[in-house]
């Protein structure tokens, strides 16, 4: 009898992820209690968004919390879209997951500091702070939705194609949401200065996203 070697994909750091999730969630309702009520609301009012303006402080340890979730959430469900989508690559899963996580960060990162620097060049610090935060405040939002369809993902079922078109479409909606929300709130701002308002939506908000999209259709 031929001994048969068997092979299996290790979970194991993907616990580890929800794990750490779980656990900042824990840390962020236990710590700022009235205001991580206010977040999970945010979707039926904005009293967390107008409550934050007032004092908008990004290194806030509550702030840093979320987008610390927002990070692992968002990467791993790209991790399971590239998994489903069969992408090559010569890395070890919990490697790619790094590498995801890496690039993420970076990308976010880099949108945000450009808009900043955009913003003390143009006298509209505040107003920009105030649409940033909306926007990173929807996005972890939609980020704490997506750890349990990811942990159905990797612990479940499968997802198919249609199903991650429309988390993806979901997604887009939360950023539509957020900008509109915030664009709404300095309409006249913006129409007083529309030129620079569209060059900015195609410069910063859609080209980037067009970018990435061209790199990963040639993966």
């Amino acid at each position: 009898m031929q001994a048969l070697e068997r092979s299996f994909i290790s979970n194991d750091w993907i616990t580890i992820v929800f794990v750490t999730c779980l656990v900042l969630i824990a840390v962020a309702k236990a710590v700022y209690e009235t205001r991580f009520v206010d977040f999970v609301e945010l979707l039926i009012n904005e009293k967390y968004l107008l409550k934050a303006n007032k004092d908008i402080r990004f290194e806030n340890p509550f702030n840093l919390i979320l987008f610390t979730i927002q990070f692992f959430s968002i990467s791993l469900f790209i991790y399971i879209v590239f998994n489903e989508l069969n992408v090559l690559t010569d890395a070890s899963n919990f490697l790619l997951y790094v590498r995801i996580v890496l690039a993420y960060v970076v990308f976010v990162s880099l949108k945000f500091f450009i808009e900043r620097m955009l913003g003390v060049l143009f006298n509209g610090e505040q107003e920009l702070n105030s649409y940033q935060f909306s926007k990173l405040s929807y996005r972890s939002y939609f980020a704490l939705l997506l750890l349990p369809v990811n942990a159905i993902f990797i612990y479940a079922l499968a997802p198919g194609f249609i199903t991650i078109v429309i988390i993806v479409i979901l997604f887009l909606i939360f950023n539509v949401i957020s900008l509109f929300n915030t664009y709404r709130r300095y309409e006249n701002m913006i129409y007083n200065n529309l030129f620079y308002f569209i060059l900015y939506l195609c410069a910063l908000e859609i080209a980037p996203y067009f970018i990435l999209y061209k790199v990963f259709s040639f993966i």
